[in-house]
C-alpha cells in the first residue's frame, strides 16, 4: 500500500526561484543544483536555467562558457564586453552569448540586476576549458572597488562612447519591439512577430541561436497557447502576470517570476486570465 501511495505523489513542474534552496519534499521534473556563483540552477535533459541576481555595480570578470547562453533582463541594466564589443542590455532585452565567446557581466550602478539565464545542457554552468577569469568584477566605488570614487551609470555610458569601436557584431535584442531590425551582423537569427503566425491576442518575437530557440510573448487577458512546440523540452518563465496551466491531466498555476517545465511530448495548454509576458525556451533538436 505504501508503494501505491508513493506512486501517486505528483511530480513538480512549477519552480519558484525564491524557494529552490529548500527541499521540495517530492519528485521533481528538473534537477535542482546549488551553485555559489549562480544560485540554484535547474537542469533538464537539454536545457539549464537560473534566475540570477547581481548587486548594483558588481559583476563577473571576463570568462568564456562551453555552452550558448541567452540572458533575459528582468530588472536593471547589464553591461558586457563580449568579443571586443561593449554592449548594454536593459529590462525587456536579451543578451545572447555564443558558445565559447569571452564576455564579462556587470550590473550598472543605477539598479540591482535580475536576469533569466538559459543555456543548453551540453555545457551546463561550467566554464570553457580555456576560459580566462580576468578584468574588473565591479565598477569603481562598488564591491571589491568600494574604496575608489563611485561612478554613475551616466559616467559609464560616457566612458564607453570614447572607446575604440569593436567588430560591431550584434548581441543584444530588444524583445519589446515587434521587428527590431539592424544592419549589423548578428549572433542570432530574429523572427519578427509578423512571421510567427501566433494565435489571436498574442504578439512576440523569436530568437534562434546555434542550438536554442527563445521566444518572448505578450498575452492579452484570456489569450491561450495550446500544445505549442510540444516536440521538444520547454521552459516557460512568467516575467509578468501569471498563467493557468493544464499539463496532461494536471491543473497548475504559474505565478510571476516562476518557471514551468514542460517535458518533451507533454500535452499542455497555457492561459493568461489577466494577461502575461512570458519567455519560452527550447532546444532546436538534432
Amino acid at each position: 500500500m505504501d508503494d501505491v501511495a508513493e506512486d501517486r505523489i505528483p511530480v513538480q513542474h512549477v519552480y519558484d526561484f525564491s524557494r529552490l534552496d529548500r527541499a521540495s519534499g517530492g519528485p521533481t521534473s528538473l534537477k535542482i543544483v546549488k551553485s555559489r556563483a549562480a544560485g540554484p540552477v535547474l537542469t533538464g535533459s537539454t536545457l539549464v536555467c537560473t534566475l540570477g541576481s547581481q548587486p548594483a555595480g558588481t559583476g563577473a570578470k571576463a570568462h568564456a562558457d562551453a555552452s550558448e547562453q541567452f540572458n533575459y533582463i528582468v530588472q536593471g541594466t547589464m553591461m558586457s564586453d563580449i568579443e571586443a564589443d561593449r554592449v548594454f542590455a536593459s529590462k525587456g532585452m536579451i543578451l545572447h552569448i555564443p558558445a565559447g565567446a569571452a564576455h564579462s557581466r556587470l550590473a550598472c550602478p543605477d539598479d540591482g540586476l535580475v536576469f533569466l539565464s538559459i543555456r543548453e545542457a551540453r555545457g551546463g554552468i561550467a566554464p570553457a576549458s580555456d576560459a580566462k577569469d580576468e578584468g574588473p568584477d565591479a565598477f569603481a566605488g562598488y564591491g571589491s572597488r568600494s574604496g575608489e570614487p563611485r561612478v554613475t551609470t551616466s559616467d559609464i555610458l560616457e566612458q564607453s562612447m570614447k572607446l575604440a569601436p569593436g567588430p560591431g557584431k550584434r548581441y543584444v535584442y530588444d524583445m519589446r519591439k515587434p521587428d527590431d531590425t539592424s544592419p549589423q551582423p548578428a549572433s542570432a537569427e530574429v523572427t519578427p512577430d509578423a512571421k510567427l503566425r501566433l494565435p489571436p491576442r498574442i504578439t512576440g518575437k523569436l530568437l534562434s541561436g546555434e542550438r536554442l530557440h527563445v521566444i518572448v510573448l505578450r498575452l492579452e487577458p484570456g489569450a491561450s497557447l495550446s500544445n505549442y512546440r510540444k516536440d521538444n523540452e520547454q521552459l516557460v518563465f512568467a516575467a509578468e502576470g501569471e498563467l493557468d496551466v493544464d499539463l496532461e491531466e494536471e491543473h497548475l498555476v504559474l505565478p510571476r517570476r516562476c518557471l514551468l517545465h514542460i517535458p518533451k511530448g507533454t500535452r499542455h495548454e497555457l492561459v493568461a486570465p489577466h494577461g502575461a509576458l512570458i519567455v519560452i525556451a527550447q532546444d532546436k533538436g538534432s
